[in-house]
């Protein structure tokens, strides 16, 4: 070990031929510049980016203050508008509260005016009702007066033709006395005559016939 040791320690000369190698300082100055360069135009561009985008954000911050202020005044005239609707919406509802009222009133009128025309007109009806069943009696009874009449010109005439008949006796006989007892005789009629109304004004007399009356005439003069 200790040979070994000592031929190891002997000086060792090296020579190295090379060619000169490059420039570092310029290479690094170089890319310096290269580096600048890209910093500044970079630098220029972002500065220019930035302030693109201020101006955007400024037209953006003066268009939404516009739209803002036109959305607040929109909105004031939306409240303003609300408000007066709000007032004739109230003014409307008393309004109609006040029509009701006044209808109600009007319907409870004419109703209690239509209960007294309706009371009326039941009266007016009951009225027209007696009128009615008063005239038919009296139609009755008129006829039944009409029948007397006929009755009684019958009987005249009946006592006509007898008066007739009497007569031309006494001219044809020569004077013979009415109640004499021969010749002749006295002729005694009695008639009553009644008129009796019922319930329902019915006449019971029954109507007379002008030809019974001639026919009795007839039988009377022969």
């Amino acid at each position: 070990m200790s040979c070994l040791r000592k031929q190891s320690t002997g000086d060792v000369s090296v020579e190295v031929n090379a060619c000169p190698g490059p420039d570092l300082r310029q290479i690094l100055e170089d890319l310096r510049c290269q580096y600048e360069t890209l910093i500044a135009r970079n630098r220029k561009e972002v500065e220019d980016w930035y302030e693109c985008k201020i101006e955007e954000v400024n037209r953006e911050v003066i268009t939404s203050g516009q739209e803002v202020e036109t959305c607040n005044n929109q909105v004031t005239e939306l409240r303003r508008q609300l408000q007066a609707l709000e007032i004739d919406l109230q003014a409307q509802l008393s309004q109609r509260n006040n029509l009701e009222s006044s209808l109600a009133e009007t319907e409870c009128q004419y109703n209690n005016l239509l209960g007294e025309l309706q009371t009326q007109i039941t009266c007016v009806e009951q009225q027209l009702a007696e009128i009615r069943a008063e005239i038919e009696c009296q139609n009755q009874e008129y006829k039944t007066l009409l029948d007397v009449k006929c009755r009684l010109e019958q009987e005249i005439q009946t006592y006509r033709c007898l008066l007739e008949g009497g007569q031309q006796d006494l001219i044809h006989g020569g004077g013979i006395g009415v109640g004499s007892g021969v010749g002749g005789g006295v002729i005694r009629t009695s008639h009553t005559y009644t008129t009796t109304t019922t319930s329902h004004c019915q006449p019971q007399v029954p109507p007379c016939k002008t030809g019974d009356i001639q026919v009795t005439c007839r039988r009377i003069c022969d």
